[in-house]
């Protein structure tokens, strides 16, 4: 009677630890992997690809072993278009005429410093406006940045947390397995 209550206690703790694992093995998969991302296609893929790579190799040996020549394959050739277009505006900004130098030499000079004037009062406010609009976007570039690195804490923290809550299940499945290859052991040992 205790050997079958042993032995029952023991395969309870090993379908146990195995169901724990699987399910911690599944939730740390699920957490840490893209969305519908599948665990056995992945798996598969792999073994397909090295299945090929055997394959590809046997087949190698096999044809220097038989001398036979490899298969000729012909590739056609094939040409690509592509167009593309640099545009390039100029504009010309003009002021009225000038007053002619020969008959009104103070005018002429007068009309000369004004628009002088406001080519540089004009330059002074593009480079200030320059200035405002560099000065604005470095401030959005670093509040960007600081929100993308406190989003970027966030998804890390949540990801740790969910692969540790995976994990701690798989090792208590571990765990209840292993207990429950001791018990086996024992009863095996015992009776």
């Amino acid at each position: 009677m205790l050997e079958t209550a042993l032995t029952i206690f023991g395969i309870a703790l090993q379908t146990l630890g195995l169901v724990a694992a699987a399910t911690g093995l599944y939730k740390t998969f699920k957490d840490c992997s893209a969305p519908g991302d599948r665990f056995f296609s992945s798996v598969l893929a792999t073994e397909f690809e090295v299945a090929r790579q055997v394959r590809t190799a046997l087949v190698r040996s096999i044809r220097r072993f038989l001398r036979r020549p490899r298969p000729s394959v012909t590739h056609g050739l094939g040409t690509a278009l592509s167009a593309g277009f640099t545009g390039r505006a100029k504009g010309l900004v003009q002021f009225g005429q000038l007053p002619d130098p020969a008959q009104d030499a103070e005018a002429f000079r007068a009309e000369i410093e004004n628009r002088l004037n406001r080519l540089f009062k004009l330059a002074q406010d593009v480079q200030h406006d320059l200035g405002q609009e560099a000065k604005a976007r470095g401030q959005e570039a670093q509040r960007l940045e600081e929100d993308l690195q406190a989003r970027i804490a966030t998804i890390d923290h949540e990801s740790k947390r969910a692969t540790i809550r995976g994990l701690r299940e798989q090792v208590l499945g571990f765990f209840c397995v292993a207990l429950g290859l001791v018990v086996q052991s024992v009863l095996d040992l015992t009776f």
